[in-house]
């Protein structure tokens, strides 16, 4: 039962983590909220993405003339389901215990989360909606433009709002968020071929995750067998409960444990971007930026509330002697555990190069290949401001790994490659028709997929139009269709469905076979002119 205490503990600072890491992968490029860009299925870099281009490539700034503001509304709907189901003889790992209503179960959620710095940070929302906006300023004559603008790298979330969901084991509530609220960029046009571009980005960088607990496996399977021979063996009459009590015990492979709520945040996180823009023709483009990484110390709070099963197991255990010799165990006294955390987090950094080119006047291709470098997240620790209960028992089994207040984290997360393609078709000098096609291969390898960030590999769909109100003023829309799909068999990934004795970290659907499909609706609009 000691190995369950620490195992449980190494779950709730892993879980924390991942939470925000994987959804990283899905927001690459996904909220930014640039119509041009989402339509051409995110290839852009060697084109014009107005005041957005701080972001995808700065030095396409040279492209907007005198001064210009740019006013955004991005909208979209998430939706998250799982499927639990049972194979042939589930419940041999947990001693044929196979009483489980996971089992044969299914979850959604359409129910977006975001994360509001002083307005009570993880927030359920009853629509996901932001409004955004930046301007631009060319000097008369000059070959600098200067631009800041305010966008969303990342802007994910979700709540699982039902009590019975049994997805809630993996996140009832989850935010992974970074805001840019202020980047002063410049971009210089060295002639009438080459532009380069700088942006620095102040960010506020927030992840947030709300979520049940439980440990099915040998170990609780053990512990539900004991207490129920002490039960109905009559042992709890004599005086071989003084050297281990398990009277009275309801702990089992699928007994809720615990409850967690984790906030940190950063509130000023900086980054930097740098691009390249070459234009040798008017049929012909060529662009690259580098997107620097982000070192963070993100700091917050941390609640962890004990079921009442876990409290009474442990309090009536403390009476034994084997509690009383070791003195590491949980006395079951406390109902919850409270404080500060801190977690030193990398933003990864990003890569991107394409070609823009025209083999007809009204025809344009777009052909974007990128890379991520998520090995960044190969591992993370959490420092906690106190030393912990659980912390105690984890550094006894896991010393590598754990001191009284700190918990390693091992992810082990690759670095990945991909590319877009993007079709532009000019109707006329007002209305351009745009669609575009991303697969994004996952930084998650298949043996650490899970239903708290269920993203495999996906296929981002775009589709938009551009239409010119003005000489002035610019009106852009785009849509995107995002869709990933797991399918993750008994035993194949020890983040969520693993059943051997040392995989309680964090397995809470061992020996089940589990399935996800994510479906994002993304829209946004756009009105460019100048002032």
């Amino acid at each position: 039962m000691t190995f369950i205490a620490a195992r449980l503990l190494t779950g709730l600072g892993s879980l924390c983590l991942f939470a925000g890491v994987a959804h990283a992968q899905l927001a690459q490029n996904l909220t930014i909220g640039n119509p041009k860009a989402m339509a051409l299925g995110n290839a852009i870099t060697a084109d014009s993405s107005g005041i957005d281009a701080v972001h995808y490539n700065p030095a396409a700034l040279t492209k907007l003339k005198g001064r210009q503001t740019q006013m955004k509304l991005l909208t979209g709907i998430m939706d998250i389901r799982a499927e639990f189901d049972a194979p042939p003889g589930y419940g041999s790992a947990f001693l044929n215990y196979g009483d489980d209503d996971v089992a044969g179960s299914s979850s959604r959620t359409t129910t977006p989360a975001m994360y509001l710095p002083g307005f009570g940070g993880l927030t359920e929302m009853p629509l996901l909606a932001a409004p955004l906006a930046g301007i631009s300023i060319n000097p008369p004559g000059s070959k600098f433009t200067f631009a800041t603008n305010v966008y969303a790298p990342q802007a994910l979330g979700f709540s699982r709002d039902d009590d019975s969901d049994p997805a809630r084991y993996q996140g009832r509530k989850v935010a992974i968020q970074r805001i840019t609220y202020l980047s002063p960029s410049v971009g210089y046009q060295m002639n009438d071929e080459l532009s380069f571009g700088l942006s620095v980005g102040f960010s506020h960088q927030a992840m947030a995750l709300n979520q049940d607990f439980r440990a099915p496996g040998v170990l609780t399977g053990v512990t539900r067998l004991l207490g129920e021979i002490y039960k109905t063996g009559g042992v709890c009459a004599t005086p071989i409960r003084i050297l281990a009590d398990f009277c009275g015990s309801t702990l089992g492979p699928f007994t809720n444990l615990a409850n967690l709520d984790i906030d940190l945040q950063q509130k000023l996180a900086p980054s930097w971007n740098v691009g390249v823009l070459w234009e040798p023709t008017d049929w012909f483009a060529w662009g690259a930026t580098y997107q620097s990484e982000s070192r963070m110390h993100l700091q917050g709070k941390y609640r962890v509330d004990y079921s009442a099963d876990w409290q009474s197991f442990w309090s009536v255990f403390d009476q034994s002697i084997i509690a009383k010799v070791f003195g590491i165990f949980p006395r079951g006294q406390v109902d919850e555990e409270r404080g500060s955390a801190s977690l030193d987090l990398t933003y990864p950094d990003h890569f991107s190069t394409g070609i823009k080119f025209k083999p007809h006047d009204q025809w344009q291709i777009n052909f974007d290949v990128k890379w991520t470098d998520y090995q960044d997240w190969n591992s993370f620790e959490i420092q906690f401001d106190r030393p912990l209960d659980m912390l105690r028992v984890a550094r006894v089994f896991s010393s590598q790994y754990a001191t009284d207040t700190s918990i390693t984290l091992d992810r082990g997360y690759e670095s990945v490659w991909s590319w877009a393609l993007g079709v532009q078709y000019e109707v006329n000098e007002r209305l351009t028709l745009r669609a575009g096609y991303e697969p994004r291969p996952s930084a998650i390898p298949e043996n650490k997929a899970d239903v708290l960030a269920p993203v495999g590999d996906a296929v981002l769909y775009g589709l938009g139009l551009g239409y010119r109100w003005d000489k002035d003023t610019f009106i852009d829309v785009g849509f995107n269709y995002f869709v990933s799909e797991q399918d993750i068999p008994a035993r194949s990934s020890c983040n969520v469905n693993c059943a051997d004795i040392d995989s309680l970290v964090y397995n809470p659907y061992a020996d089940l076979d589990v399935k996800t499909k994510t479906t994002a609706y993304i829209m946004a609009i756009t009105y460019r002119t100048t002032f």
